[in-house]
């Protein structure tokens, strides 16, 4: 289970720092874009570019985000109850996170495949867009495999009736 996890935890600091690098991609073309405004004209395509962007940015995110416990939990009352049904809620929970994550993860690879076979593109800049939407078809699911993660380390709680780590 340890190799498990630090495979996993090794590919969502990947798909993060891949985020980093296309928020500073943003930043810069954003920045570029006012400055060059006041001198002499806008970048073309800075809105297409920042919404492709930033729909990638956030599924690449995500996965990193749900592995480091970053999302908002409400735990109050599940806290105090014995860690066996707090393991039993965790894997109910997860279970439902990780069928949603699953579907929404296939869904967007199918309609990616769409995108890549009708030949897609932006309106202004002529971009392809497929490549953008199979990013966050792999934020999906990485997310995905992080629930399943979290799921695999709630069943064993439940058994053992212990931390997992």
């Amino acid at each position: 289970m340890k190799l498990f996890d630090r495979i996993v935890h090794a590919l969502t600091l990947r798909t993060a720092q891949a985020a980093q690098l296309v928020l500073a991609f943003v930043m810069i073309i954003i920045v570029a874009n006012v400055i060059l405004r006041r001198l002499w004209q806008p970048v073309p395509g800075t809105v297409e570019i920042v919404e492709m962007s930033g729909a990638v940015l956030l599924a690449l995110a995500v996965a990193y985000t749900a592995i480091m416990k970053g999302h908002i939990m409400v735990g109050v009352l599940v806290e105090r109850f014995p860690l066996r049904i707090q393991a039993a809620l965790d894997i109910a929970v997860n279970a439902v996170a990780l069928c949603f994550s699953f579907i929404l993860a296939r869904e967007t690879f199918y309609f990616a495949g769409k995108m890549l076979q009708r030949n897609y593109t932006t309106g202004h800049l002529q971009l392809p867009v497929a490549p953008s939407i199979y990013l966050v078809a792999f934020g999906f699911a990485m997310l995905a495999l992080v629930l399943f993660r979290d799921m695999l380390h709630a069943v064993i709680t439940m058994v053992k009736g212990g931390k997992t780590g």
